[in-house]
C-alpha cells in the first residue's frame, strides 16, 4: 500500500486551517490508504515572523538598497521603465520599493523586530487578543514584519492573505519558470528546499500538493521542482486554481516532465482516491476520471476528460486534521470549516465562475450536519464554525437552525448568504438562536439596471430590508460590492457608494471589488452583449481577462474602488473592521465575544482600522 503525503503549501491566511487537504486526507484513509498531512503555509508564516529571521532580512535588504542606490539614485527611472528591459525594470522597481519602505518605516524597524514576539502572541492569546486596542496594532506590527521580510525579494511581496508578486510578471510559463528557480526573487525557495529533504526522508510514494489560488502558483511550482529533483516521489496537484488553469498547463510538456506528474481537476473527493488507486496497481490509470498527466506511450500531456458527476456528500469521511499543529494557527481559537452542499443551488450569476469544474447543488442531510458538529465538538473541543457554502438556501438554514437548537449544540458560525425574500425575521431570529453572528452577502450595486444583468436572481428592492431584519436579530452584515460592471456608469457606481455610507448600521462592514471578467464566467458566453465588447487573456495561467466593455474601463473602476475605499476607511479609522479582506475569523470570534452592537459601536482614540490596500 501506498505511503501518500498531502500538503497545504503557502500562501494561504494562517488564521484558520484550509479545509481542503483534511478533507482528502480523510477520504483516502476511509479508502485504507496510510495518508499523512502537513500544512507547510502556517509553517513559513511561523518561521518568517521571528526577531531573527527579520532582523536577517532587513541586514539583507539594506545591502541591496545601498547597492542599487549607487547604480540608479541619478539615473533616469522614467526612460528604464519605457525602454528597459524586464530584468531592468524589476531592479530599478526594487530599488523604488525599498527606498520608499525604509523612508516611511526605517526608524519603526528596531523596534519591529524587537517586538514581533508580543504581536504573535496577541494573536493567540485570548487576554491579550480580545483587547480592541491591542489586537489591531498586533495585526498593523505583522502586516508591517511580513513587508520587511519580503523586502530582500521586492518588489514580491508577503501579505496576511496574498502573495504579490513582482507586479511586472505576465503569468506566462516562461516567467514563472524563472521565477521557480531564482533564489534572489522567490522567498519561498529555501524554505521549501528544506521541507523536501523531510519529505524525501520520510519515505513517501505520493505528494498531493493543493492549489486553490494564485496566491499559491509559484510555490507550489517552486515544491514540485525541488521534489523532482530530490525525490522519486510521484507528485499530483489538484484544487480550485489547478481546475481553472488545467488546460493552460497542459499546453506545457515541460511542466509534467520536469514538475508534476498529474493534474486532479473539479472535485477531488472521489478522484484523487481513484488516482491513488490506479498508483498502488488497483486499476489502470486510464480508468481514472477527470485527470490529466504525461503519457509515455503517446509521449504527450493526455487527459481522461472532465465530468462533474455527483457524489453522495453524506457518504464522505469527517475532514481529518491529525497532524496539523493547531496552536501554530493566528487565533485563540480555531474556526473549522464545514462544508454543508457542494455546488450553489442558484448558479446563473453572470460574473460568477464558481460553478466550473463542481458538481451540482447537492446538500447533505441536516442529520449528517448535526453529527459532523458534535463529531468536531467531539474531537477538537470546536465551538466556532466557517460553513464554506457558495450558498446556503433559507429553507435549509431555517431547518438546520432549528436542529442546531434542538441538538443544544453550543456554537457560533458564520457563512456567505444570497439576499433572498426567505430570510424573514422570524428565520434570522432562529439563526441567531442557534449561533450565527456573521453573514456574507452579495449586495453587489444599487442599480436596479444593473443587478438585472448580473441575473442574481433575488428582489433586490428589498435587500435593504432584508440586512435590516439580520441587523435588528444580532447578526453582522458584511456588504460584497462590486464596482464597474459592464454597462454601469459612474453615477450607478456614486449610488452604491451612498448606499454603503449611509447604511452604516446595517452593514458595519464592507468588502469592495472592482469589476473583473473571470476565465471561466458565464457572462463569458455573452461577448457582444450586456456590454461585454471584447477580452484578451492576462498569461498563461492567470484567470482574469483583460476586457473591453461598454462602461467604466479597468483602470478608471479600478482607482472608482481605490479612492473610495482609502476615503472610507479614513473616515471610520476609529472603527473595528469597516472593511473587511480576509479577517472574517477573527471578527466572528469578537462577535462572539462581545456582540453585534459593541463591536459597531466600538471607538477607539487610535486609528484601528485595517491599512489601505
Amino acid at each position: 500500500m501506498k505511503k501518500i503525503l498531502l500538503i497545504q503549501p503557502p500562501q494561504w491566511y494562517p488564521i484558520t486551517p484550509h479545509l481542503a487537504v483534511p478533507l482528502l486526507a480523510a477520504q483516502l484513509k476511509a479508502a485504507g490508504f496510510f495518508t499523512e498531512i502537513i500544512d507547510l503555509n502556517v509553517r513559513f508564516y511561523n518561521r518568517i515572523l521571528t526577531s531573527d529571521h527579520l532582523a536577517a532580512a532587513d541586514v539583507l535588504a539594506r545591502r541591496d538598497l545601498e547597492a542599487l542606490s549607487s547604480v540608479y539614485a541619478d539615473a533616469d527611472l522614467c526612460e528604464i521603465e519605457k525602454d528597459g528591459s524586464y530584468a531592468e525594470k524589476t531592479r530599478a522597481l526594487k530599488y523604488l520599493t525599498l527606498k520608499k519602505f525604509y523612508e516611511e518605516h526605517g526608524k519603526e524597524i528596531p523596534g519591529l523586530i524587537n517586538d514581533i514576539g508580543l504581536s504573535v502572541r496577541t494573536m493567540r492569546e485570548p487576554e491579550l487578543f480580545y483587547d480592541p486596542e491591542k489586537l489591531p496594532a498586533a495585526k498593523h506590527n505583522i502586516r508591517l514584519a511580513l513587508r520587511l521580510a519580503s523586502m530582500p525579494f521586492a518588489p514580491n511581496e508577503l501579505d496576511l492573505d496574498n502573495y504579490f508578486a513582482n507586479p511586472l510578471l505576465n503569468l506566462d510559463w516562461k516567467n514563472i519558470r524563472e521565477q521557480v528557480a531564482d533564489r534572489s526573487v522567490n522567498m519561498f525557495y529555501d524554505f521549501l528546499a528544506e521541507e523536501t529533504l523531510a519529505v524525501k526522508n520520510a519515505g513517501y510514494d505520493i505528494v498531493c500538493i493543493s492549489l486553490t489560488d494564485l496566491s499559491q502558483l509559484i510555490p507550489v511550482f517552486t515544491l514540485a521542482r525541488l521534489l523532482k529533483q530530490e525525490t522519486d516521489v510521484k507528485i499530483a496537484v489538484g484544487g480550485n486554481y489547478a481546475t481553472q488553469i488545467c488546460e493552460d498547463m497542459a499546453r506545457f510538456e515541460e511542466i509534467f516532465l520536469e514538475y508534476i506528474d498529474y493534474v486532479s481537476i473539479g472535485d477531488g473527493e472521489t478522484a484523487l482516491v481513484q488516482l491513488c488507486r490506479a498508483l498502488d496497481g488497483q486499476l489502470p490509470i486510464r480508468e481514472v476520471p477527470n485527470l490529466v498527466r504525461w503519457s509515455d506511450t503517446e509521449k504527450k500531456v493526455v487527459s481522461t476528460g472532465f465530468s462533474c458527476a455527483h457524489f453522495n456528500m453524506d457518504a464522505l469521511a469527517y475532514p481529518d486534521f491529525t497532524g496539523y499543529d493547531l496552536t501554530q494557527y493566528f487565533t485563540p481559537e480555531i474556526i473549522f470549516p464545514i462544508q454543508l452542499s457542494k455546488g450553489c443551488y442558484w448558479g446563473k450569476c453572470a460574473f460568477c465562475d464558481y460553478a466550473y469544474g463542481q458538481q451540482g447543488y447537492s446538500p447533505k442531510r441536516i442529520p449528517r450536519i448535526i453529527d459532523e458538529l458534535r463529531y468536531f465538538i467531539d474531537t477538537y473541543g470546536a465551538s466556532k464554525f466557517i460553513f464554506v457554502d457558495e450558498a446556503i438556501p433559507p429553507v435549509f438554514y431555517n431547518k438546520l437552525a432549528l436542529a442546531i437548537t434542538e441538538a443544544g449544540l453550543k456554537i457560533n458560525y458564520y457563512s456567505f448568504a444570497r439576499l433572498e425574500d426567505g430570510f424573514t425575521p422570524e428565520v434570522l431570529r432562529n439563526l441567531y438562536v442557534s449561533g450565527a453572528r456573521l453573514f456574507l452577502w452579495g449586495y453587489e450595486c444599487e442599480s436596479l439596471r444593473i443587478m438585472k444583468l448580473m441575473n442574481k436572481g433575488i428582489n433586490a428592492e428589498r435587500r435593504l430590508e432584508i440586512l435590516t431584519d439580520a441587523r435588528n436579530a444580532g447578526i453582522w452584515n458584511d456588504g460584497l460590492f462590486i464596482f464597474g460592471y459592464p454597462t454601469e456608469t459612474e453615477e450607478e457606481i456614486e449610488a452604491t457608494m451612498n448606499v454603503i455610507r449611509q447604511n452604516r448600521r446595517v452593514i458595519p462592514s464592507v468588502t469592495l471589488s472592482n469589476f473583473a471578467l473571470k476565465k471561466h464566467a458565464l457572462l463569458l458566453e455573452q461577448v457582444g452583449e450586456n456590454g461585454v465588447e471584447d477580452y484578451a487573456p492576462n498569461g498563461d495561467f492567470y484567470t482574469v481577462y483583460r476586457d473591453r466593455i461598454n462602461g467604466v474601463a479597468q483602470a478608471e473602476r479600478r482607482a472608482f474602488r481605490r479612492n473610495f475605499q482609502f476615503d472610507f476607511l479614513d473616515e471610520n479609522a476609529h472603527s473595528l473592521w469597516s472593511v473587511v479582506f480576509s479577517d472574517f475569523d477573527h471578527l466572528l470570534l469578537y462577535l462572539s465575544r462581545y456582540g453585534c452592537d459593541y463591536v459597531s459601536g466600538y471607538r477607539s482614540e487610535n486609528r484601528v482600522s485595517p491599512e489601505f490596500r
